[in-house]
């Protein structure tokens, strides 16, 4: 089996246009949703340690997360982290307001599981026709919590050891305002040895 933590760089450029794709389309769909321009900056991905998640998600107020199980050839878990602040702009921007308030109302939590599960969904769209491999997500959860807590609840929802954790981080710009979202990818390392066997095989390595 690969050593997964030494990836080549031919797989990260492989990756990060996944990301690029990913991102492009997923803008897309938010710019029809608020039916306002979005621009964004090219996403930056990193294969990090599971020990290192907490320290780089770290975040000083309880953040926003949809998760979604990952299925298909591989198995994990896929969340898509949000502030509070962009999280409350976003749905301003679809709804023409947001409360303002410590939680989320029942409205804005569905719109804030409609739209991670279009930027959640358009990237494994993505990934999994570049790389011709069968991948799909289950319906979205929400949670509000601190972004360890929402770190260590999905390693204790997987039944295998993950090891590392695929990091993608992107910036919106709607108006002038700036929203940051943060995927995470989590998979044992069989499944994501199937990731990259298959950029392998794409590379024709």
């Amino acid at each position: 089996m690969e050593d997964i933590k030494t990836l080549t760089d031919f797989q990260y450029d492989a990756l990060k246009e996944v990301g690029n794709i990913g991102i492009g389309n997923a803008t897309t769909s938010l710019s029809q949703m608020v039916n306002k321009k979005v621009e964004i900056s090219l996403p930056d991905l990193k294969l990090v340690p599971i020990i290192q998640v907490p320290i780089i998600v770290k975040n000083a107020a309880p953040v926003v997360g949809i998760i979604q199980q990952l299925k298909g050839d591989s198995s994990g878990f896929l969340v898509l982290l949000l502030s509070k602040d962009s999280a409350k702009l976003l749905i301003k921007l679809v709804l023409g307001q947001a409360e303002d308030s410590a939680t989320f109302n029942e409205m804005e939590q569905s719109v804030l599981l409609e739209l991670g599960n279009i930027m959640n969904g358009t990237y494994i769209t993505s990934l999994s026709n570049f790389l011709g491999i069968a991948l799909g997500l289950s319906p979205p959860n929400q949670v509000y919590d601190m972004a360890d807590a929402i770190i260590n609840q999905i390693v204790g929802m997987m039944s295998l050891d993950v090891e590392d954790v695929l990091f993608l981080r992107t910036e919106f710009t709607v108006n002038s305002e700036k929203i940051e979202g943060r995927i995470l990818i989590f998979t044992d390392s069989v499944s994501l040895t199937k990731i990259l066997d298959a950029i392998n095989r794409l590379l024709g390595k």
